[in-house]
């Protein structure tokens, strides 16, 4: 007897170290075993005596049921499915196969006219067998696999000893929060102590044998069971109802950690090892924007992409994940060349992970947009299809005080790159523009505004084949020169985190959140739409500041609390900053086929008006007249000011200066 037990117990060890071809001939071997014995079973229920058919057409029917049910198995993608996490969603797969195995059987019998002999008579089949081995089966299928599963999750934690483990409580009683369940049950590392859970309908129930409280219960759990971890499991939350569920584990003094958001777990499954410290995306994240999957193929698979300023922030974004599309080709235009080689050396990574023959074909190029001719020769020689325009300089402060460069750079790179694409005939020009160019305060969302003019302009001419749109998004996250960047290193230093007034606010997205916009808006545009993501509400960055430092385990040093770490700084606005950003100039928007995607209808400067304005930009900058310059962006742009933006332009006219200069300002929002 003990010899078994322990012969057994090395035959369920051995199980995971296995190759997968030998798993998977194993099922299969169970899986024909269950339909011989399935079928011989519905034999005997149906006569309730011991019966063995063996007329020859009730054997070429069983063989036939038999390969039906592997097929459809196959088909079906059941043995693809890794067994240790099997799970209801296979459910319908095996009632399929067991079904199409049972009217294999049944089709059979009956064109081959399938007699047997039972008590000194002979008959036909009976149909009864054909249900009775369809129910038979899907339990054996399914009653295996799950012994099966149950087996190698057991060995996949040895030894199994609890004592040390650390004791948790999840936030959140959901879907993510009941996997996350099951992967701890399964550790050595962690024990689970309770759920907690808003919701006053599932208070008291249980989940996974272990309790649901209410949150006002988290303190006294903690307490009494000495827990210092609380996991948040709550991917789909609101942002308000995340950032209440992370205050007041914080302010219990217990660390929170969380699962990986719902654009992170793209096969919809994690483990334990895959909780991570809060960090600031998690604050900020809203209910996850899906995109639609058809029209980034649309724009992309198969096609010749040029990208401008690939090497930056949101171009490198673009880079990565039309490469993951197929195209046939990406070429990458940055002047800066160490950030070109940068992600020239990551996509050629990524390139060696793909098959020989779904490679796209990579160029790297370095060079300036300002050279028309340059440009247009890179779309020539690459029948380059589709182009995302990401070139841009685009920091606030310091185009301020490089108004030249900055509209240089951003309006005429801009004219050089869709002259070039229009005399192509490309089939798609997307622009990535910002909030910014919305009534804009500064030069550098000025610059922008303009260079959205001069696609418009180019979509509107009636001869024109390339399809033109616009992109513009908020604050990105962790991009290059960002405020979470800067934020983060000030709290670094130990202080002080610098805000420029405590009631400015700004909206965020994620880097691979702006990246989808772009390529789908790029396959929805047409005659230089503009496109923008419905962002939900804008944040505070006084908000943001005190969450940063909250989660890096210090606290603010304000009148509340004067024995705080780190001091939080008001410096003012400084020349050409908002308070508070907009996302279209007349408020007017039509919707999209996609539900979280709105088109502005804002005004357009035709050709002839347009070629004044860039005539009147090229003389001041030629002679680097910085206050003449100004005045030309005022002109074009003063009929999209707000009121109270004209009021203030013409006061600070009257009193002999048009923006306050050298402000030093250590900050960015």
């Amino acid at each position: 007897m003990i010899k078994g037990q322990k012969l057994s117990g090395d035959l369920i060890r051995l199980l995971p170290k296995l190759s997968r071809r030998k798993k998977r001939a194993i099922v299969v071997g169970y899986d024909v075993a269950a339909m011989v014995i399935a079928l011989w079973a519905a034999f005997l229920t149906r006569f309730g005596d011991l019966y063995v058919p063996t007329g020859r057409s009730v054997i070429v029917a069983a063989v036939v049921a038999v390969l039906a049910g592997l097929a459809a198995l196959y088909q079906f993608g059941v043995y693809h499915l890794v067994l240790r996490y099997f799970d209801l969603r296979v459910v319908t797969r095996l009632l399929s196969a067991a079904g199409l195995s049972a009217l294999a059987w049944v089709t059979t019998v009956y064109f081959l006219h399938a007699h047997i002999s039972y008590a000194h008579r002979t008959f036909l089949v009976p149909r009864s067998v054909a249900f009775i081995y369809f129910g038979f089966l899907f339990v054996a299928l399914f009653m295996g696999r799950f012994m099966m599963s149950t087996l190698l999750a057991g060995t996949e934690h040895e030894p199994r000893s609890k004592a040390d483990a650390r004791k948790i409580i999840i936030y959140g009683a959901n879907v993510a929060a009941i996997r996350l369940a099951e992967s701890v049950r399964t550790s050595t590392k962690y024990r689970l102590i309770a759920f907690i859970d808003p919701d006053p309908a599932v208070n008291g129930q249980m989940v996974s044998g272990v309790p649901i409280h209410s949150p006002d219960a988290l303190a006294d759990l903690a307490a009494s069971n000495d827990v210092k971890e609380v996991f948040l499991a709550m991917p789909k939350a609101t942002r308000s109802e995340r950032l209440a569920a992370i205050d007041h584990v914080r302010n219990l003094g217990l660390e929170v950690k969380t699962v990986p958001a719902p654009e992170e777990i793209v096969s919809g499954r994690f483990t334990v090892t895959d909780v991570r410290p809060i960090d600031v995306s998690d604050l900020l994240r809203r209910e996850p924007v899906e995109p639609l999957q058809e029209l980034i193929r649309e724009a992309v698979r198969g096609n010749s992409i040029l990208i401008t300023g690939a090497g930056g922030s949101i171009g490198s974004e673009i880079c990565r994940q039309v490469f993951g599309e197929s195209p046939s080709k990406v070429v990458l235009l940055d002047h800066s060349e160490f950030a070109l080689y940068q992600i020239h050396d990551e996509l050629l990574e990524m390139s060696e992970a793909l098959p020989p023959k779904e490679r796209p074909e990579l160029v790297a190029v370095v060079g300036s947009m300002l050279n028309e001719k340059f440009v247009r020769q890179i779309i020539d020689d690459h029948s380059v299809d589709t182009l995302y325009h990401a070139a841009a300089y685009k920091h606030v402060p310091l185009l301020e005080d490089n108004e030249v460069v900055g509209v240089e750079n951003n309006v005429f790179g801009t004219l050089s790159v869709v002259r070039a694409a229009a005399g192509s005939r490309l089939a798609r020009f997307t622009m990535i523009s910002t909030d910014k160019a919305v009534r804009p305060t500064s030069l550098m969302g000025a610059s922008k505004r303009i260079a959205e003019l001069v696609v418009q302009a180019f979509a509107a001419e009636p001869n024109c084949k390339t399809r033109f749109g616009i992109v513009r998004f908020g604050n990105v996250l962790d991009s290059s020169g960002s405020v979470v960047q800067r934020f983060r290193r000030q709290i670094q230093a130990g202080g002080p985190v610098t805000i420029t007034h405590k009631d400015v606010t700004r909206f965020f997205m994620s880097i691979p959140e702006a990246t989808q916009l772009v390529l789908q808006a790029g396959a929805m545009a047409s005659k230089g739409e503009v496109f923008v993501l419905d962002m939900g509400e804008p944040i505070r960055i006084a908000d943001l500041a005190r969450h940063m430092i909250n989660l890096s385990g210090m606290s603010v040093r304000d009148d509340d609390n004067p024995d705080g770490d780190i001091e939080l700084s008001y410096v003012g606005l400084r020349p050409g900053e908002k308070l508070h950003e907009e996302l279209f100039v007349n408020g007017e928007t039509l919707p999209t086929i996609h539900p979280r995607i709105r088109m502005g209808q804002e005004r357009i400067l035709l050709q002839a008006e347009l070629d004044k304005v860039l005539r009147s930009l090229r003389a001041t900058i030629e002679k680097s007249d910085r206050g003449k310059l100004r005045q030309v962006i005022d002109d074009c742009l003063s009929s999209e000011k707000h009121p109270r933006d004209r009021a203030k332009a013409a006061t600070l006219e009257a009193q002999g200066y048009r923006k306050r200069r050298g402000a030093n300002s250590p900050t960015s929002s």
